[in-house]
């Protein structure tokens, strides 16, 4: 059997050379064209099993594949041409609003404007595709779509920072008006209540100039700015100056309520008086001030010839020479 099994593995060449001749006698040039033979036929059933039984379809194939190439090229081509034309359809639109944005202007109910602008624009571009390319335009249609976003976008955060900046001047004016009236620093109940109002105006002007396909209109930025500026409004040059201007009415006001106190002053003088002999017919008196100017001393003195004549107040005959007499005065003054 192991010997069966190992002639049937091989190949019709070695079973052709190794056959016996059954008293047949082969040359070995019938051997060698037998065998060639027998090869040509195995190589042949070879090709016929790893190839195409037919040629044509090959051949339709390699014809087709040509010709499909320009095909898509030119339906490429069309589709790029086809978005162009919608861009240039609304070109003049878009500069309008960015000319408008630039300049500071607000663009009325932008947000359903350019929500219409997009959608009749796509819808334009599907009805052109579909009519005149049946297998559709989606990629040009998706870089459409795309394209006039990104600039409709644009727009609205310009449009919207006009409207950030109006209410931040409005703002402005409002906290320092009020504080300007109650000739002080406002309260933060009173702050909170002012940016409040602005935040609900930001968001009722916002909401018309937001297309649908904005997600963040900005809120939160707009919400910071304002909140810093009603916090630090007592900051600003315009503060500042209240706060200086108030300190300066305190001040002038000031000394009006200290003069209204009663106020006492004590002045100590001297007086000196020189009594000679004689009749009391010369007299000669002389007064002056010295010291500070605000609280002054009075000096006293005098000279009279009455020294012949008696005394009245003392009870003598004869009044001394030189007499002295300390002083005090007194000032009150109230207003």
């Amino acid at each position: 059997q192991d010997l069966a099994w190992s002639a049937d593995r091989r190949g019709p060449l070695d079973r052709f050379w190794m056959a016996p001749t059954h008293g047949r006698r082969f040359g070995g040039r019938t051997r060698w064209l037998y065998g060639l033979g027998l090869a040509a036929v195995a190589t042949l059933a070879w090709v016929t099993r790893h190839e195409p039984r037919s040629w044509a379809p090959r051949a339709l194939a390699a014809a087709a594949a040509p010709a499909a190439a320009p095909v898509a090229t030119e339906a490429t081509s069309k589709c790029q041409e086809l978005q162009a034309e919608h861009m240039e359809t609304v070109r003049s639109r878009i500069a309008g609003w960015e000319k408008a944005s630039s300049e500071g202007r607000s663009v009325l109910r932008y947000g359903k404007q350019a929500s219409q602008l997009l959608n009749r624009t796509l819808s334009s571009f599907d009805a052109a595709a579909r009519e005149k390319l049946q297998n559709g335009c989606d990629v040009e249609r998706q870089a459409l779509e795309q394209q006039l976003q990104k600039q409709l976008y644009s727009i609205f955060l310009e449009q919207r920072s006009i409207v950030e900046q109006v209410l931040y001047t409005r703002l402005k004016k409002d906290l320092l008006r009020r504080m300007r009236r109650k000739k002080r620093e406002l309260s933060v109940k009173e702050k909170l209540k002012l940016l409040h109002q602005a935040m609900a105006d930001y968001d009722d002007q916002v909401a018309e100039l937001c297309p649908f396909f904005v997600a963040n209109p900005e809120r939160d930025r707009a919400e910071r700015r304002l909140s810093e500026l009603q916090w630090g409004i007592a900051d600003t040059p315009e503060g500042k100056e209240m706060k200086q201007r108030w300190k300066m009415d305190r001040l002038r006001r000031a000394p009006t309520r200290q003069s209204r106190d009663i106020a006492i002053s004590l002045s100590p003088g001297m007086r000196l008086m020189l009594r000679p002999s004689g009749l009391g017919n010369f007299q000669l008196f002389s007064r002056r001030k010295v010291g500070p100017t605000n609280n002054p001393n009075e000096v006293a003195f005098g000279i009279h010839n009455d020294g012949k004549v008696i005394d009245v107040y003392n009870d003598q005959p004869h009044p001394p020479l030189i007499k002295f007499q300390p002083t005090i005065a007194i000032e009150l003054s109230a207003s």
